[in-house]
């Protein structure tokens, strides 16, 4: 190692001279703090073992820059986080690393991007089952997830419903299909049948007054 230079606090660029039969060559390696630490790097003589670990923490810095990008586009859960890395090629073991410093820095408080998903869901007159549904397929941890089902128990949602109906479909058909084909509709959007049958009769009420 020929120099260990700071950027900015939170990395150190890791300059490393490789010395063989053919000549000199020279690297550089942009590492999170913590992780030059970890090895406890130094300016000096390395062992040939540690090159690959240079190597993979610069992979794991470049992972957390991506990461963090994405953070300031749009908050998700860590796991969802870790997904994306994942999609974007970075190897599984890498991806867990960065999301770990990104963890560390309490960029994601889960619990509050959970209940922001909830209210967007709730926007969108989605029933309580489907926003569930929806917030467990995003990778939501457990105290998130019951932050957020403290949310919906805010919610009433055969008023929602009633809304959902009223919008949707305006006056209820006579017809007793029509009504299953709405119901069914109803039933994928999350609504329990309890809370489809009150909107339905509460929509019934409003048109005969």
């Amino acid at each position: 190692i020929t120099a260990l230079v700071p950027l900015g606090g939170e990395k150190i660029t890791v300059r490393v001279a490789v010395s063989s039969p053919y000549g000199r060559e020279e690297n550089e390696f942009v590492l999170m703090r913590e992780h030059t630490e970890q090895l406890e790097l130094a300016i000096g003589s390395i062992s040939e073992e540690t090159l690959p670990e240079l190597e993979y923490y610069a992979e794991v810095a470049r992972a957390y820059n991506s990461a963090c990008a994405s953070l300031a586009y749009t908050q998700s859960s860590l796991r969802a986080l870790t997904s994306k890395l994942s999609q974007k090629g970075f190897p599984r073991d890498v991806c867990l690393d960065a999301v770990s410093c990104v963890r560390a820095r309490g960029f994601v408080n889960e619990e509050d991007v959970a209940v922001r998903r909830a209210q967007l869901c709730a926007e969108k007159r989605w029933g309580r089952s489907r926003i569930c549904a929806k917030l467990r397929e995003e990778g939501f941890e457990e105290s998130a997830l019951e932050s957020a089902q403290r949310y919906l128990d805010e919610i009433d949602f055969i008023a929602l419903c009633k809304e959902t109906i009223e919008k949707k479909y305006g006056d209820l058909p006579e017809d007793r299909h029509e009504r299953d084909l709405i119901c069914a509709s109803l039933s994928r959007l999350g609504y329990s049948p309890s809370e489809i049958r009150s909107a339905m009769a509460l929509c019934q009420k409003k048109s005969a007054l």
